[in-house]
């Protein structure tokens, strides 16, 4: 493999698991930070819970797929099938996230409308860090 693949596999999956972490961090304080709490008066207990419990293993597992992607990033090129295939699934929830998202988005408040764009371009970015090295690679390699 030459030097150029094997600086855009780096950069692309590097910069991918630090989107991922990002986000996944974010997301653990984001219920305090919007505090969700106030919004929950009235709801059953059990309700409440389970919003926060998504809300922190949906953390949790962004934030294990942005490590194997870093973990990823760090591999010498040519990588197996395994490699490859964790790097597409990655993709793929970014992916199965953005149309969701597309499809459903996110009420806002009108203080922050300008965030809607921000959460539109997300997945498409996410999806273009964890692919592009996986197309110009495959390229590469035939």
């Amino acid at each position: 493999m030459n030097g150029t693949s094997q600086r855009l596999w780096f950069a692309s999956l590097a910069l991918a698991g630090l989107l991922d972490c990002s986000l996944a961090l974010y997301h653990s304080i984001l219920p305090y930070h919007m505090n969700w709490q106030r919004g929950l008066v009235g709801v059953p207990d059990s309700l409440a819970w389970a919003l926060f419990a998504l809300n922190f293993s949906w953390s949790v597992i962004v934030f294990l797929t942005g490590c194997l992607v870093f973990y990823v990033a760090r591999l010498t090129l040519p990588v197996d099938r395994f490699v490859k295939l964790t790097v597409f699934v990655a993709g793929l929830f970014w992916f199965i996230h953005g149309m969701y998202t597309w499809i459903h988005p996110l009420p806002l408040p009108s203080a922050f409308r300008w965030l809607a764009s921000v959460l539109m371009a997300f997945p498409i970015v996410a999806v273009a860090l964890h692919w592009l090295p996986l197309v110009v690679y495959r390229k590469r390699t035939r």
